[in-house]
């Protein structure tokens, strides 16, 4: 007799087959939900399972998985997390990128956990479900619409407004398979690494319009789940590890990473704030009341966070915009030199809009700068557009050329690395990128090493560990000497599952800073289960080992798994003047393919170590038997 789902789940996943205009469901079974749980673990699954070498980011077999996970919907804190999964087209590899809002919240109550979309629609359309009415409908009227215009024209076609309509798109830049376009819903919240939304656009696909539903879930100990997300809401607001980014977001990033040296200022060409800029205007508080403002959260969420805000001065004066987070105020500002807050504020919307990877588009912008200013590129090849250090005016000209693809934006919109081997010459060696195709996220990571470590090791796209919130929980040091490259490299390796593990439970990273036995408390109290801290970090490295294997059969192999010249160059002045991560880069890898139990040579993950996680049924696939005999000896 089969197990019963367990709750937290809404029981279904539905699939999209565009090529066919055809629409089903599969039911799950308590068995995959327990080994998969949701988010990133289900959606890997599917990509190693139906998504073979050959298939690559623009095929038409290519599967676009939109997934929740057993928390999304219930009452606790940001629990309209969605997760896409995809093999993306940054890196032709796998992809895990989340965004909140009210995605996640919407499919659950519509009676779904993920939809995943395959084939490629004769023409555009967009798909629109409300509780059992799913359908491919034209979205011939929305081309052409950035991501506000398409949310505000179909709110008013389907007669929805508010929350009562989640909507996802990938804008103009996914119409133009934008190598590093986005999929933005909800005014503000962005699935934005590698090149997501580019695969939506190559599908056809327009935008996801979900009406909230009207099915229920239910929650296997309600008060226990209660509890224990009252606890982590409790330790957010009062715990002092946690009370700025329950008050502020990431707001305090800024001034607290330019204190560091790992703000990113001009490109990577220096660390120290220019002269005459006002850091307290830089400050939490001093961006935060900058601005009118009025909170914008997502769904069940009391944190302080998200907000929508008027531009007080400047040409776009009255301006309703989306406050940004850390990384728009980096790769919208500081990234290429801009340090004017309002200029700053109303440029990451227009990247939004545009529907693109902030950061991509940061590095972007930098580079283009600093090319032009050396003459590595000209006026003439920008279409008659003269770029300098902080013009967000111009930034967002170029942007506007990029997401249509006109003139020298075709060459921008395949991103940065191929843009700037497109140039080459000396341009080639300004550029910031991991050579696997990884976007770094908007710090400099020359002051943060295990952070360039897990980008360029990394197999979703962007980071694959982050820093956990208690390290000493997964056997890590409470902190270490950011420049010593064993204890960098042994605690990135180290803390390798935990995100994984968050990543598939349809929550925000930001309201699920808890200890990780709480998280699975959680999830225990959600579904029924009696989940365990072990079982998280198991769950967690299976599932990263199999983006890895995924990774692998895709080509990508530890040759590349290096930073460009300029990413990995050694800072000139600031806090980090003189580190030099690439005297030590090797050996980073040693240690780092040590403690994850991979294989130096191959990349690939031992067979050791794949029969301990439970996967030794993809041995077979990775290692033929005389490589599988010998591997790790």
């Amino acid at each position: 007799m089969q197990a019963e789902l367990p709750a937290g789940y809404a029981g279904k996943i539905l699939r999209v087959d565009l090529s066919q205009n055809r629409t089903w469901t599969e039911p799950w079974t308590a068995e995959m939900s327990r080994t998969c749980i949701g988010g990133v673990g289900l959606g890997i699954k599917i990509l190693w399972d139906e998504v073979p070498a050959e298939v690559g980011w623009d095929h038409e077999d290519n599967r676009l998985v939109l997934a929740t996970g057993p928390l999304a919907g219930l009452p606790a804190w940001g629990t309209g997390g969605l997760t896409v999964v995809t093999r993306g087209a940054m890196t032709n590899g796998a992809t895990n990128t989340q965004a909140n809002g009210f995605f996640g919240a919407n499919l659950k109550y519509s009676g779904y956990d993920a939809i995943v979309l395959q084939g490629r629609a004769p023409e555009w359309v967009y798909l629109y479900i409300r509780d059992d009415t799913v359908e491919l409908r034209d979205a011939s009227t929305l081309l052409g619409k950035d991501t506000w215009e398409t949310q505000e024209a179909l709110e008013q076609m389907l007669d929805l407004t508010g929350h009562q309509l989640s909507v996802y798109t990938s804008g103009v830049a996914g119409e133009n398979q934008v190598r590093f376009a986005a999929v933005h819903g909800d005014y503000g919240h962005v699935a934005s690494k590698n090149g997501c939304g580019a695969v939506m656009g190559n599908k056809r696909v327009k935008a996801v319009a979900i009406v909230r539903g009207s099915k229920a879930l239910r929650a296997a100990d309600p008060r226990g789940l209660w509890m224990a997300a009252q606890e982590i809401a409790e330790d957010l607001q009062h715990d002092p590890s946690t009370r700025s980014l329950y008050e502020y977001g990431t707001l305090p990033g800024v001034s607290g990473l330019s204190r560091l040296g790992a703000l990113p200022i001009k490109n990577y060409t220096t660390n120290v704030v220019p002269e005459g800029v006002d850091m307290t205007q830089w400050t939490a508080q001093g961006l935060r009341e900058g601005f009118d403002h009025r909170g914008h959260q997502c769904n069940s969420c009391g944190m302080h966070h998200c907000h929508a805000q008027v531009l007080p001065s400047g040409p776009h004066q009255g301006a309703i915009v989306d406050e940004p987070e850390y990384e728009g105020w980096s790769g919208a500002g500081w990234a290429f030199g801009c340090t004017d807050p309002v200029a700053t504020s109303w440029l990451n919307t227009q990247v939004d809009r545009a529907c693109v990877d902030v950061n991509e588009f940061g590095w972007l912008v930098g580079w283009v700068i600093e090319c032009q200013e050396k003459g590595y590129i000209t006026r003439e090849q920008l279409g008659g557009l003269t770029i300098t250090w902080g013009d967000a005016e111009a930034a967002n000209a170029l942007l506007q050329m990029t997401i249509r693809r006109e003139g020298f934006g075709n060459v921008l919109a395949e991103g940065v690395k191929r843009a700037s081997e497109t140039v080459g010459g000396p341009a080639a060696e300004c550029a910031i990128y991991a050579l696997t195709g990884n976007t770094p996220r908007g710090h400099d990571h020359r002051a943060r090493w295990e952070e360039m470590l897990d980008t360029c090791t990394g197999s979703g796209g962007t980071l694959d560990s982050g820093p956990p919130v208690l390290p000493t929980e997964m056997g890590q040091p409470a902190r270490i000497n950011p420049f010593d490259p064993d204890a960098v490299a042994r605690m990135v390796g180290g803390t390798r599952g935990r995100r994984q593990f968050e990543d598939s439970l349809g929550t925000c990273i930001f309201t699920t800073r808890a200890l990780l036995s709480t998280l699975c408390r959680t999830l225990s109290a959600a579904t029924g289960w009696d989940f365990t801290k072990d079982e998280a970090l198991l769950f967690g490295r299976r599932t990263a080992a199999l983006m890895r294997a995924f990774n692998i059969r895709c080509g990508i192999t530890p040759d590349l798994e290096r930073p460009s010249k300029r990413y990995g160059s050694v800072p000139v002045d600031g806090p980090a003047q003189g580190q030099d991560i690439g005297v030590h880069w090797e050996h980073l890898l040693d240690v780092w393919y040590d403690t994850v139990g991979y294989d130096r040579q191959t990349g690939k993950p031992l067979p050791a170590t794949l029969e301990d996680l439970g996967l030794s049924h993809i041995v077979a696939d990775l290692w033929d038997a005389q490589e599988a005999t010998h591997a790790g000896t």
